[in-house]
């Protein structure tokens, strides 16, 4: 074989490799841009899946129905309990009322019972996409909740305690690191970080295909969050900014949020409580017999 034959040879091959490389990387490209694909669409089922509402409205008290505008013009059904004229006290702080993701404003009406029947007025509202308020094309998320949090806190104007559940218990941390107008907070079996805590938000329903697409998801959420601080959607990196009392409780069975991230956030925050009530799942704090004693034990350090 002469040198003019080797060098065509070499020339030839080189090629082969060129394209059997370009093949190599457009297939990894499509199979890449096809996972994330999949994942937006995860998120997105996700996002708007379906609600499990409550129909619990609350008996005491004299209860008016409101609309509170929220963000990008949208409003929140909301109810306002002022409780009867004999257990009224108005040197108490109103107590805004958060639920978790899925629920709606009937599901703090047993939380606000508590509260009522001690003179608190009390604030229960159902977030975008949840209940009866305006809906949320992209879906809800913690920063979505704190907005809308914020924007009822705002509407009332007044010192108020925040009292949030799940995701609107992170949210009702967020809104405490910077709202001058929460003078306490109570946050119930609360993630402990975002993205962080999203792999148990994610599990029940994903199941084993969790770990393989969770990296997709913690990159859309991430691209989703990069125009705000971390203390705006994350309780981990806000917690460090409350100043203001915080009961934090968490149920040892928690099956969706390990009981030891409240932990950490309780580590972070000046003047928090921690209570860890055994044989308490994510869903049932409200039932423990010693809920009440502890809730109201807990505003009564609040001046």
């Amino acid at each position: 074989m002469g040198l003019v034959e080797i060098k065509v040879f070499f020339i030839r091959y080189l090629n082969v490799r060129k394209i059997e490389m370009l093949v190599l990387l457009t297939s990894l490209l499509f199979l890449l841009l096809l996972y994330f694909l999949i994942t937006l669409l995860i998120v997105l089922i996700f996002a708007n899946f379906p609600r499990n509402s409550m129909n619990d409205v609350p008996e005491w008290g004299f209860v008016t129905e409101y609309r509170i505008p929220t963000v990008k013009g949208k409003s929140l059904e909301a109810w306002v309990v002022i409780p009867n004229l004999n257990s009224l006290d108005p040197s108490k702080p109103a107590i805004v009322l958060l639920h978790g993701w899925g629920r709606n404003r009937g599901r703090m009406v047993s939380r606000a019972r508590i509260f009522g029947n001690k003179g608190y007025k009390t604030i229960l509202f159902s977030a975008r996409d949840h209940g009866s308020s305006d809906k949320e094309r992209l879906g809800m998320t913690i920063v979505r909740f704190s907005h809308d949090l914020e924007s009822c806190v705002n509407w009332w104007s007044k010192p108020v305690v925040l009292d949030g559940h799940s995701i609107g218990g992170g949210a009702c941390l967020l809104v405490a690191a910077r709202n001058p107008l929460v003078v306490g907070v109570i946050g119930e079996s609360v993630p402990l970080s975002i993205p962080g805590s999203l792999k148990y938000i994610y599990r029940p329903v994903m199941k084993w295909f969790t770990p393989l697409f969770l990296p997709g998801i913690r990159v859309i959420t991430s691209i989703k969050f990069r125009k705000y601080n971390k203390s705006h959607y994350s309780p981990q990196d806000a917690a460090y900014l409350i100043k203001v009392p915080t009961l934090l409780i968490h149920g040892k069975s928690d099956e969706l949020f390990p009981y030891t991230d409240t932990e950490i956030l309780a580590k972070s925050i000046k003047k928090s409580h921690l209570w860890l009530p055994q044989n308490v799942n994510h869903y049932n704090i409200e039932e423990h017999p010693e809920y009440s004693n502890r809730v109201l034990n807990f505003l009564e350090l609040i001046k």
